[in-house]
């Protein structure tokens, strides 16, 4: 293939019988023929039908999507799959982002990646990883459809095709190299990840924070058969050059095609300047938790264990974690304790100021005089419930993990899925022998 190419079409709001023409023009005119059993992955990190609605795939887009696929004749089956945010049950986000009722359309199944059994798949290119456990709904799948939201990340810069990628594998994988390795972690698990077609909700686009981000509409829905190619695009249409996105520089040296942008066709009545334009100043608040408006002091050293230089892990933590508050309860950083978080080996001298100094993740260290006692809140990274729940009686904040819509269905949820991953634990290790 001399060129990759990427549409950008333009469709104002959710309209859903826009989309769907959109969507069928667009399989038209790059080729796709989904066939056989089409594994669907949207972008579902995290939902809660408050104050977490804006930050995974569109309900509207993503069923005219589904049932653009469902009309297809050549289709068998559809399976719908996702794992979403760590200690989250996909059920659970589901039934939040209003999924549930995609059961209704003909062909489809739902697939909750961290219950299904698993086989691993042997990795040629990856560094951090050389087997992923891959659901085998995911693994037997004769076509796969990505259909990402475009967001801000606070330490990716951007997430789209290559990180939706996270959510095809289980925790303890994703964990692990879920530190300075992240974006080498993301460029492996495109060796699997790589899908057929994607379709980008990027109608409205998230700002600020990945899990609860602020939308911006620009009106665009992006398509290609190219994950490197569709982010080659989404970066700029965000502000920045394809060279700043690490993991999309380390997929392409790897070979992933396109390796330079002159590869990528951009087609459509949306040019790459104009969606610069409705995008503007990228609002990125949380990317760094040092120049928050709040009395919460962070203490960021550069480096973590070994001397390992280290800006996601914990602080990517924090940074999320914090934009959750805030999406529970606005305004509420400004109201916080001055508490001290100290994340790294940070160099300089902490001060308590009369309340605990927060040691955040097991690496973290101060190597000048401390005044306060210290709390260590182990991890690497800390997982976002485990550092929410005590932080927000130190910081003196709402805990949104005590919110009473949550209290009955959350646990509920919980418990199912681990249900279902013991009971498939069995299953995975049969199929692996």
């Amino acid at each position: 293939m001399d060129k990759y190419p990427v549409l950008l079409r333009e469709v104002v709001g959710y309209d859903y019988s826009k989309i769907r023409e959109t969507l069928r023009s667009g399989m038209s005119e790059l080729g796709a023929r989904p066939h056989g059993r089409v594994f669907v992955k949207p972008n579902v990190i995290f939902a809660h039908k408050r104050y977490a609605t804006n930050g995974y795939t569109n309900r509207v887009f993503l069923r005219a999507l589904l049932e653009e696929l469902s009309e297809r004749s050549e289709v068998e089956r559809i399976i719908l799959g996702e794992h979403c945010a760590v200690t989250v049950p996909t059920r659970y986000a589901f039934r939040e982002a209003g999924y549930n009722e995609f059961k209704a359309i003909p062909k489809v199944r739902f697939s909750y990646i961290e219950e299904e059994p698993k086989i691993f798949v042997e990795l040629k290119k990856g560094t951090v990883h050389k087997k992923l456990p891959v659901a085998r709904t995911l693994h037997e799948a004769d076509y796969k459809v990505w259909a990402p939201k475009l967001k801000h990340h606070a330490t990716a810069k951007i997430t789209c095709a290559l990180k939706l990628n996270l959510g095809i594998v289980d925790s303890r994988t994703r964990l692990y190299g879920h530190d300075w390795h992240l974006e080498e972690q993301i460029a492996d698990f495109y060796e699997v990840g790589n899908p057929d077609f994607l379709a980008v909700d990027a109608i409205q686009i998230g700002e600020q924070a990945e899990l609860v981000p602020k939308v911006k509409q620009i009106n665009c829905v992006m398509m290609g058969t190219s994950g490197v190619a569709i982010d080659s695009v989404a970066a700029r249409i965000m502000g920045f050059e394809t060279g700043e996105i690490n993991h999309l520089r380390i997929a392409r040296e790897r070979g992933w095609e396109p390796t330079t942008d002159d590869k990528v066709e951009i087609r459509g009545e949306l040019g790459l300047e104009e969606l610069r334009k409705r995008v503007g100043k990228l609002d990125r608040t949380f990317h760094d938790p040092r120049e928050l408006d709040t009395p919460i002091r962070s203490y960021v050293g550069a480096y973590a264990r070994d001397g390992h230089e280290c800006k996601v892990g914990c602080l990517n933590m924090l940074d999320t974690s914090l934009s959750i508050f805030n999406a529970y309860d606005p305004g509420c950083l400004k109201r916080a304790r001055p508490v001290a978080v100290v994340i790294g080996e940070y160099e300089g001298d902490v001060d308590g100021r009369g309340y605990p100094i927060i040691m955040l993740g097991s690496c973290a260290k101060v190597k000048g005089k401390t005044k306060g006692l210290k709390i260590r809140i182990p991890g690497c990274p800390v997982l976002v419930p485990f550092f929410i729940m005590p932080a927000a009686l130190i910081f003196g904040l709402k805990s949104p993990y005590l919110d009473p819509s949550a209290l009955l269905p959350f646990p509920y949820y919980l418990a199912v899925s681990y249900m279902h991953k013991s009971v498939n634990w069995f299953r995975t290790r049969q199929l692996n022998r």
